[in-house]
Parts: structure tokens; C-alpha cells; sequence
């Protein structure tokens, strides 16, 4: 019996220090947070003051002389960044829309960012890195789907808000 006693000590030590090293792996191993640089903001039509207007069709090519591309001053950084919206369809059943998002933020990055569910008179807020690599969203949103078709037509109107309306703060995580 006390044989048996001094076997199994050594076995439960390592079972208790594989144990604790396994639970320090997990603890001391962050998990990146992804977050995605896109929101939708219900309702948004008629509230701001609107500098530009485009056609959106449904998976147009980059050849289409129709532009989505909407350029602005980084409020971070002394550069331009653009946001190019692609209407990638329209779902009868929930009587929404889908766009892909590419987001160029000169000097650092380029996002391809998807939203799904958005309304007609909904805007879309993106969200940009500050200098300390912290994302900001704006007050306001960048572009509002201020028409869509009521059959779900190939074509979407996009207004822009005015850059010198847009208030940034830091996200909250």
C-alpha cells in the first residue's frame, strides 16, 4: 500500500504542472479582436448636409464609368483616403441590401469590408485608425442609401456627407 502511495505522487505532480501550464498558455495567449471597420446607421436620410451623389449597380466592374469612389482628407494624418462601395445585391425577403466596402487608408491599409441587412435611408459609418492605431468612427455617416428600387432593381443611390461635418471619437472596446 505505501508503494503504491509514493507511484502515485509522482504521478499527480505532473498532472498539476501540466495543468498549470496549460492554464497559463491560455491566460498569457491573447486572441486579436477582430473588429470590423463598417456600422450601419438606421434611418439617416434627410438629417445631414450632402456633397456628392453616385449609382451603385449591382456588381459593377471597375471599369464602369459610373464611380463609387469618394475621396477625403485623413483628419489623422496628412493624406487622402477613399471608401469604394460595390452594391452586391438586394434580398427580396428582408427588403435589404448588401455592400462590399473597400476602404483605402493611405500610408497604412487597405480593408475589404462586407455589410449585409442595410434599409433604404440607412447610412454606413467607417471607421478609421488614428495615429496610435485606435479606430475612430464619426458622427456622421460617411453615405447614406438614400434610393433603392422597390423591386430590387439593379441600381442603388448613394449620398455622401460633407467631410466638415464628420466629428471623430475613439471606439469603445
Amino acid at each position: 500500500m505505501n508503494k503504491r502511495r509514493w507511484l502515485l505522487l509522482p504521478l499527480v505532480m505532473v498532472v498539476v504542472v501540466a495543468s498549470f501550464f496549460v492554464l497559463r498558455a491560455r491566460l498569457t495567449t491573447s486572441t486579436p479582436v477582430v473588429r470590423s471597420h463598417l456600422s450601419r446607421v438606421p434611418n439617416s436620410a434627410y438629417k445631414y448636409h450632402l456633397c456628392t451623389e453616385s449609382f451603385a449597380f449591382i456588381m459593377a466592374t471597375p471599369d464602369n464609368p459610373y464611380k463609387t469612389d469618394y475621396t477625403f482628407h485623413d483628419p489623422f494624418r496628412h493624406a487622402d483616403d477613399t471608401i469604394i462601395p460595390r452594391y452586391l445585391g438586394f434580398d427580396k425577403q428582408g427588403v435589404t441590401v448588401s455592400f462590399s466596402v473597400k476602404i483605402i487608408i493611405d500610408q497604412v491599409a487597405t480593408y475589404n469590408e462586407t455589410i449585409a441587412r442595410v434599409h433604404g435611408d440607412d447610412g454606413i459609418s467607417v471607421f478609421i485608425p488614428d495615429s496610435q492605431n485606435r479606430l475612430q468612427h464619426s458622427s456622421v455617416p460617411q453615405f447614406i442609401i438614400s434610393y433603392l428600387p422597390p423591386d430590387g432593381g439593379s441600381v442603388a443611390v448613394l449620398d455622401y456627407t460633407c467631410p466638415n461635418q464628420w466629428v471623430w471619437s475613439v471606439m469603445r472596446t
